[in-house]
């Protein structure tokens, strides 16, 4: 995480493109056959969890 946190500081410029990527390639690395239905439900039950948190945090910051 420093490691990517200096990134970010010192090249703005290409820290976010290389940053994503490499949260893909340790995504894919770490999560097993996104087809496989148990993978899916899984990755869609965190996306709706941190949309649901999102939505919270930006409604209290309004």
């Amino acid at each position: 995480m420093s490691a990517l946190r200096d990134w970010a500081r010192d090249s703005p410029a290409t820290a976010a493109l290389g940053i994503a990527r490499s949260i893909i390639r340790f995504t894919a690395n770490v999560i097993p056959d996104p087809d496989d239905a148990d993978t899916a439900d899984t990755l869609e039950t965190m996306r709706d969890e941190h949309l649901v948190m999102a939505a919270a945090f930006h409604g209290a910051h309004q």
